[in-house]
């Protein structure tokens, strides 16, 4: 594992844009921010650039959503699912997203477990009927919210490894 990190830090540090784009948007936020920490960039510098990753995509989803929704095999589908639609809102799952509300988009955007994030916030405040506005300001906020941790999960790796080679 240490040579890996020496390996990647020895020939990846330089070239940040060739490693970090392309492993934040194919591995996730974790991955990137992690990576990027411990291979020595500074938190001041992955903060913005992160948030800006993040925020370029929310316009990307609402795009894809708006065309495929528009579709007419989409609104076929759509009509069909009216009636499965009634039952689900009287499901568990539904209702607990329904109670979460505003904390429950940062919640889900914020947790730097697979499966959340961005997408997940974005569909979420989709399924709450959220307008546009307060969606980029709650998915902005637990993009940030999201990063803060990794970079506290990154500085725990960091002094863990400190530690450890003493």
């Amino acid at each position: 594992m240490a040579e890996l990190i020496i390996f990647l830090k020895d020939n990846l540090a330089e070239h940040f844009v060739i490693y970090f784009i392309p492993l934040y948007y194919l591995g996730g936020r974790p991955i990137a921010l992690i990576s990027a920490q411990l291979l020595g960039h500074k938190i001041s510098f992955l903060l913005p650039v992160a948030v800006m990753l993040d925020t370029l995509q929310i316009p990307i989803f609402y795009h894809l959503y708006d065309s495929i929704s528009k579709r007419p095999f989409m609104q076929k589908l759509s009509e069909k699912s009216k009636i499965k639609e009634a039952h689900q809102k009287k499901s568990r799952l539904f209702q607990w997203l329904q109670n979460l509300g505003m904390p429950g988009i940062i919640i889900i955007t914020m947790l730097p477990i697979k499966g959340c994030g961005i997408l997940s916030g974005f569909i979420l405040s989709r399924l709450l009927l959220m307008s546009k506005t307060m969606a980029y300001t709650l998915l902005i906020i637990g993009s940030i919210l999201g990063c803060l941790v990794l970079f506290g999960l990154g500085e725990l790796i960091l002094e863990s490894w400190n530690y450890i080679t003493k």
